[in-house]
């Protein structure tokens, strides 16, 4: 299977990319510098996934996309100013849908996050607040627009909302919830989030659906 990997740069998407080419996929990803791209044996188109023309290029026989794709990096303050379009993520999805669409491709498994759209109310207090004073918050506002314009679409998605990462990358342990019903605990690997979302590729599973996912 050939896979587009919007994200591929960023510490999810790298293990998302990693795991793929394990497992004997094809990935092509989407950098503008492609000095930060580690992951080897997969294909780079230089640019930004927020392009339309960049999207057209990559998405040219893959048959299915994940986007880990955040509105900040890594080193960016959650309390500094936000470089990134603060439409960044749901501009790069619509491209994406778009591409999709041209190209015959149907399977897309999108990352947001738990606390964004209906499942607003299962975030801890003490991280809601945190959501409502730091950048985060135009994170998860990104999140609800990606979200909704996803389930809108005819495609065959999965949005995978993941708890807090963490980089303890050896817990590969899974629960998830859906629609609230189900145990889920506070924290998740990325590494856990990268095997989920491939799983449910590979397995078909979970579509037009969103699980929230943590470890066991």
């Amino acid at each position: 299977m050939k896979l587009l990997l919007l994200g591929i740069t960023g510490r999810t998407g790298r293990l998302t990319a990693e795991e793929a080419i394990k497992r004997g996929h094809k990935v092509v990803g989407i950098a503008r510098d492609l000095r930060k791209v580690t992951v080897k044996g997969a294909e780079i188109v230089e640019g930004t996934p927020y392009e339309y023309e960049t999207v057209r290029k990559a998405i040219i026989g893959c048959d299915a996309l994940i986007s880990t794709l955040n509105i900040f990096p890594q080193s960016q303050s959650l309390f500094g100013k936000i470089k990134s379009p603060l439409d960044s993520m749901s501009g790069s999805l619509k491209n994406s849908i778009k591409a999709m669409e041209e190209n015959g491709i149907k399977r897309i498994v999108l990352m947001t996050a738990l606390g964004v759209g209906d499942s607003a109310s299962e975030l801890p207090g003490l991280f809601s607040f945190l959501v409502r004073i730091s950048n985060i918050k135009y994170a998860y506002a990104d999140h609800n627009v990606q979200e909704k314009i996803l389930e809108n679409s005819n495609l065959d998605w999965t949005i995978v909302r993941p708890v807090g990462l963490t980089d303890k990358n050896d817990n590969l342990s899974i629960l998830h919830n859906l629609k609230g019903a189900g145990r889920i605990t506070s924290t998740i690997s990325r590494n856990a989030v990268a095997h989920f979302m491939l799983d449910c590729i590979e397995k078909e599973q979970f579509i037009k659906q969103k699980p929230g996912i943590s470890n066991g």
